[in-house]
């Protein structure tokens, strides 16, 4: 998704990108270049906070800030329960915080949720701890609780953190729209449903949930990247000086297909 976004955005904005893996990255960022875009690139893990100050460093030195878009995380089946809340809830966190004095009128920021957000249980404890990521010793404190829900509602650790951990991204829009619109930005969550890149086909690979949430979707296929692609680069657009402060399903309809499921 992060590529198809890069793609979409390239054709309107100087781009700096940045990824985990140094070797896609900078093959992304070459072919962009090669096809006359404009790109650049600073690698590390979002979950290190230098890695978010030297991206905003690197803003000042670009213009002013457009558009972020935080496309980086985890599925059930990449990693282990801490890894998933580090990269889904804690680097996003880093992220906001770094750009955030570099805000001004116009500027948008696109946090990719997903459906599980409104899908998978609710637990009040869970995400009054996510609204906080980065106090100490965030993943001990949640561990009891997150094995609390398995024994309520099933699953798995890496499943229930998954869940929790987007949802408190769709939560973290809507509760910092307010300061985000008070210079003039806005601050959006789109959550898609299945979407066959990689990391949902190697879920599809691990087990049967992400194929029947497929089977359940009122239209009928996978998503495809570009089509969380399309609705970012529209969110980013003037189109959408209005919306902020919610969450974008760009899910075929499978939220409001399974809402109230046990899922």
């Amino acid at each position: 998704m992060g590529t198809a976004i890069a793609r979409r955005l390239a054709k309107t904005r100087m781009l700096l990108l940045t990824d985990v893996d140094r070797a896609r990255l900078d093959a992304l960022t070459a072919q962009l270049i090669s096809e006359g875009h404009q790109a650049h690139a600073v690698s590390g893990d979002l979950a290190d906070p230098r890695v978010s100050e030297e991206l905003a460093a690197r803003c000042t030195t670009m213009g002013a800030l457009a558009t972020l878009v935080n496309a980086a995380g985890l599925s059930p089946a990449q990693s282990d329960w801490r890894t998933i809340i580090a990269a889904n809830i804690v680097a996003p966190e880093y992220l906001q915080r770094a750009v955030e004095p570099l805000l001004g009128d116009g500027a948008v920021g696109i946090l990719i949720a997903s459906v599980a957000g409104h899908l998978g249980p609710v637990d009040a404890a869970v995400q009054a701890l996510l609204g906080e990521p980065l106090q100490p010793n965030l993943c001990d404190l949640l561990e009891p609780l997150l094995a609390e829900m398995i024994a309520i509602h099933g699953g798995t650790m890496e499943g229930q953190a998954y869940s929790a951990s987007k949802r408190a991204i769709i939560r973290k829009c809507e509760r910092h729209a307010l300061d985000w619109g008070q210079r003039g930005a806005r601050l959006v969550s789109v959550s898609p449903g299945v979407v066959w890149t990689p990391m949902g086909q190697e879920e599809a690979a691990n087990g049967h949930r992400a194929q029947a949430m497929a089977d359940a979707t009122p239209m009928g296929r996978w998503g495809t990247a570009d089509d969380v692609a399309a609705t970012v680069e529209f969110l980013a657009s003037g189109a959408a000086s209005y919306i902020t402060g919610c969450d974008i399903r760009v899910d075929g309809g499978a939220v409001a297909a399974m809402r109230g499921t046990n899922f």
